[in-house]
């Protein structure tokens, strides 16, 4: 059977990879995607480049309004709510360190909001070379970007605080990133305040499927992976075997997991997997939630917690999402203050992506300028869960935007 050519392939689903296929599809490019099983984190929050997104697919109107929320540390209890004036509900928890804690993440967000806008104009992340460095370099310079104040440890910025704030930031940074605070930079928290604070919203059930219908709407092919026999490179591109006799040619690879195996004779993904996120579901919970708690909370603690409340054909359950570290006991001990009198189960959701390599972060592998897109000829990374863990949803379509304008560079000016 003659083979069928594609000028991009998706191997493995990520969110980042769905997207930079439905841009690439968007402008032309014969797109081939070979979709896994893929967990849905309730939990997202809009960004720049996800607002851009979906103005790119014709999709506006998908954005929907803020998505309140809490964070409950051991001695402090914040809602994030337009109804309800930050300043008010910090001086309430913390007195007359309120203004200090203020201050800290109004900075963040003018800083995380400014940092976007400099990567929009750049056309996405400083990943491709020496020439691509060198420009976001003279850009940050134009633009007076401290980069070595960004990327300094975000640790470093909550010294000198009283100890009840400094636990209820460091909650605060740790629900929204999944990660510990150890792990993050001060760019990583600027970027995750600045989505947080977004007016408009977006869910995860709402934004893949319209990525799916856009997709097919584009022209997009959409297999199994289970179908895919044999991968290997040659002849300018890559060359894929398909269950049934089929094959696929491709000009290039995007790995959407690089916790995939390759079949066939292709390179592997190099071993630079993360641990992967945990995921836990709780039983029926409808009746047992005080009315006081928002549909999503963090849970402060020595883990990176947090919840959304979710109405499914089960009842209404809580879906949980945290890191490598979390186990059941832990887990339960941490939503005592959420869930104190409910009775539930704990069903874990993990996925098997990354799991064969449960390690910590390096710090070259932490920087956020540092994503190594690019594995080798013809091969792209595009898991956010690996490349930028911290940054969740707003992460993805950063990532999908830089590859995208890698691989066409009229998908996204350099400047606007």
């Amino acid at each position: 059977m003659n083979p069928t050519h594609f000028d991009i392939a998706v191997v493995g689903d990520s969110l980042a990879g769905r997207m930079a296929a439905a841009l690439l599809a968007k402008h032309g490019k014969r797109s081939l995607l070979l979709s896994t099983a893929m967990h849905r984190d309730p939990w997202q929050h809009s960004s720049l480049f996800t607002e851009r997104l979906l103005l790119a697919l014709g999709a506006r109107d998908a954005l929907g309004s803020f998505q309140p929320f809490q964070v409950l540390s051991s001695r402090a209890r914040v809602t994030i709510h337009p109804d309800f004036p930050l300043t008010a509900e910090l001086s309430r928890e913390f007195g007359s360190a309120a203004p200090r804690i203020e201050a800290l993440l109004d900075g963040f967000e003018r800083n995380g909001t400014f940092l976007e806008e400099l990567l929009w104009k750049h056309g996405g992340l400083p990943s491709g070379g020496m020439r691509d460095t060198l420009a976001w370099r003279w850009l940050c310079l134009r633009y007076k970007l401290p980069l070595a104040q960004l990327t300094r440890p975000l640790a470093e910025c909550l010294h000198g605080l009283p100890e009840t704030a400094t636990e209820w930031l460091c909650d605060l940074f740790q629900g929204l990133s999944l990660q510990p605070l150890a792990a993050l930079t001060v760019a990583d928290g600027a970027l995750l305040w600045a989505h947080a604070c977004r007016p408009a919203g977006v869910t995860g059930d709402e934004l893949n499927e319209l990525l799916h219908k856009r997709f097919e709407q584009f022209h997009g092919t959409e297999i199994q992976i289970e179908t895919l026999n044999k991968l290997e490179h040659g002849h300018g591109g890559w060359i894929g075997s398909l269950a049934g006799g089929r094959h696929f040619q491709a000009g290039q690879l995007i790995l959407g997991d690089l916790g995939q195996t390759l079949p066939g004779h292709a390179p592997q993904p190099p071993h630079r997997t993360l641990p992967p996120a945990v995921h836990f579901e709780t039983s029926n919970i409808d009746g047992q939630l005080s009315s006081l708690l928002e549909k999503r909370v963090i849970a402060g603690g020595p883990l990176p917690i947090r919840m959304a409340t979710v109405s499914t054909p089960k009842g209404l359950i809580g879906e949980i999402g945290s890191n490598a570290a979390a186990e059941e006991p832990g887990v339960r001990r941490q939503l005592e203050p959420i869930l104190p009198f409910a009775s539930y189960s704990l069903d874990s959701q993990t996925t098997s992506r990354g799991a064969s390599a449960a390690r910590e972060r390096t710090d070259a592998e932490a920087s956020l300028f540092k994503c190594p897109l690019r594995l080798g000829i013809h091969l792209w990374a595009a898991d956010e869960t690996q490349l930028l863990p911290q940054l969740g949803s707003g992460g993805a379509a950063l990532l999908a935007w830089t590859l995208a304008r890698h691989l066409d560079p009229t998908v996204i000016p350099h400047s606007e």
